[in-house]
């Protein structure tokens, strides 16, 4: 069953962390900022808890700030271990005015939420509850579907639907359904969403969901989509790139991505700022 979201303009970010060096990580931890460019004002910031990533190995986290009308904005992202800032990057963001209810829809997948409610089978399986967001950047949409499939290989897959109905131009709503699966397999999610039995949007989370690491019930734990074909890539700089020293200890490098932006439009316009590290 799909839970209706609250008005207003969202935004997702999902910074990408990828420790370069050959030992796990001190304690890491990310600030993002959004920051109005006419006035230069910081208009939603908040903290993430990045933990441990261990050596040569990848991690990543979402956050979702609220940004106050359209217009042109900066997020800026930064990366500290222990307090200490490793590294710092942004992205420009231009948000176009609301849509009228005429224009054809423009479904976006944001992310998604996963709960484990219960543990069954002696513990050897999950029941699991699996909420990915939508976002309706155009105008008011058809009937809308939602097909979900856990992946387990090739030959491995569960698949469940949800009817998410019409969804009204600059708003949002989460879909739902339930999964009963094994805990010691890693499961990648394929989220497909139909408008009148036609494939609008699909996306996937970009690295496997492990059951087995997951010992909470009832505890959401968000993951980002992408769209399925999109890679993730480092954010280009201008800045020249200085030649290490032949000791010298690869550091930690921070790739964006936008997930989506949840506003009264969309985006209209996005480019880079330069990646600054501040590790030597």
């Amino acid at each position: 069953m799909s839970t209706p979201q609250e008005e207003g303009a969202l935004l997702t970010v999902t910074p990408y962390i990828r420790n370069d060096q050959s030992s796990d990580s001190s304690m890491l931890s990310i600030k993002i900022k959004v920051i109005d460019q006419t006035t230069q004002l910081i208009v939603a910031e908040k903290d993430l808890d990045m933990g441990y990533v261990k050596a040569e190995s990848m991690a990543y986290n979402s956050a979702s700030l609220e940004v106050p009308e359209a217009g042109k904005y900066v997020v800026e992202v930064q990366l500290f271990e222990d307090d200490r800032l490793l590294e710092e990057m942004g992205t420009f963001v231009t948000v176009k005015e609301k849509p009228s209810a005429d224009q054809p829809a423009n479904i976006k997948l944001t992310d998604m939420n996963l709960v484990i409610t219960k543990f069954v089978n002696s513990d050897r399986e999950a029941v699991v509850d699996v909420s990915p967001g939508v976002y309706n950047e155009g105008g008011d949409s058809r009937s809308l579907n939602m097909i979900v499939t856990a992946r387990v290989d090739p030959y491995t897959a569960y698949t469940e639907s949800d009817e998410l109905g019409i969804l009204k131009g600059s708003s949002r709503v989460r879909g739902n359904v339930r999964f009963v699966l094994q805990r010691n397999d890693d499961y990648t999610f394929t989220v497909v969403v139909e408008e009148n039995g036609r494939e609008v949007a699909i996306s996937e989370n970009p690295a496997p969901v492990k059951l087995d690491e997951i010992y909470k019930i009832d505890v959401v734990n968000t993951y980002p989509l992408v769209e399925e074909g999109t890679p993730i890539v480092e954010e280009p700089t201008d800045e020249p790139v200085e030649e290490p020293d032949e000791d010298a200890m690869p550091g930690f490098q921070v790739l964006l991505t936008l997930t989506a932006i949840l506003l009264t439009a969309g985006i209209v316009n996005r480019g880079i700022l330069s990646s600054k590290k501040q590790r030597k």
